[in-house]
Parts: structure tokens; sequence; C-alpha cells
């Protein structure tokens, strides 16, 4: 699916790649019957918030892939526009920054449902192979609007 057809600058590209897998990812939360907004601030620890039943508000990360893996991290930037010298940004995800890692396999559009907690034992990146459990299980939302 993802495919840069133009001669538009890659960095440029990458951006509107990322902005793409969060439109998909809270249009996938909808379609399952979900209400999903994207949050408005760039740059924050969650891209959503979703509606998942009994009065209960999760944040999402959205992730998006198309090497078939993904990362857990947040904070690395990288482009011309970045400086090299100052020190690294890069953290790792936790219960602090959001409730859920949705990927979206830019791929196929197939999306990963991945409670925050559940990544603790994973390291910073995972083979979407290694998370077949997680792809397209909608009822991992539905069971987090009872805890």
């Amino acid at each position: 699916m993802e495919k840069k057809l133009t001669n538009i600058n890659d960095g440029i590209f990458r951006s509107i790649n990322g902005n793409s897998d969060e439109m998909i990812g809270v249009g996938r939360c909808m379609k399952a019957g979900f209400p999903c907004s994207r949050a408005d601030v760039t740059n924050s620890r969650y891209d959503a918030i979703i509606d998942v039943g009994n009065n209960k508000l999760l944040r999402i990360q959205i992730k998006g892939t198309s090497g078939g893996s993904v990362n857990f991290t947040g904070g690395g930037r990288s482009g011309k526009q970045i400086s090299r010298d100052v020190a690294q940004r890069t953290y790792k995800y936790t219960r602090e920054d959001c409730d859920i890692i949705l990927v979206v396999d830019g791929r196929n559009g197939d999306c990963y449902i991945i409670p925050i907690d559940d990544t603790k034992k994973m390291g910073t990146s995972k083979s979407l192979s290694k998370l077949e459990k997680y792809r397209e299980n909608w009822d991992i939302l539905k069971k987090l609007s009872s805890i």
C-alpha cells in the first residue's frame, strides 16, 4: 500500500505517510464500531482517543510499518532538519504515554491492537509475525472497556 508515486521530497513523504497511517488507524477503529478521534497535538505521546464503552476512553499511539516489524519507541526523528549533535531523545512507550499501541501494516492495512502493558516484555521492537495474536483482534478493546 505504501508507495511514493510522485517526486515529493522524501522527508515530506515520510510525514505524509505517517499521517496517513494515523488516519487509517482511526478509520479502522471506527469501522470496528468504536468512536475514535485523532489528537490534534503534533508529536504528543498518543495520536488518538478511542471510546471503548462503559464511559472509558483510551489513548492510542499509532505506529505504521511496511517493513514487517514495529518499533515501540518515540522521540526519535531523522532527516536533514534534525541536529545529530543533540542527545538521544528516544524512549520506549509506557502506560504514562498511552494505553494501546495500534500498528497499521502499510503493506495490507491490517491492524495490530497491542495493550501497552503487553509491550513491557517485548523490548523496543518486534516482528509482526510474532504479534499474530494481536492482528485484527478488536476484542482486546472490548475487554479493556471492563477493566
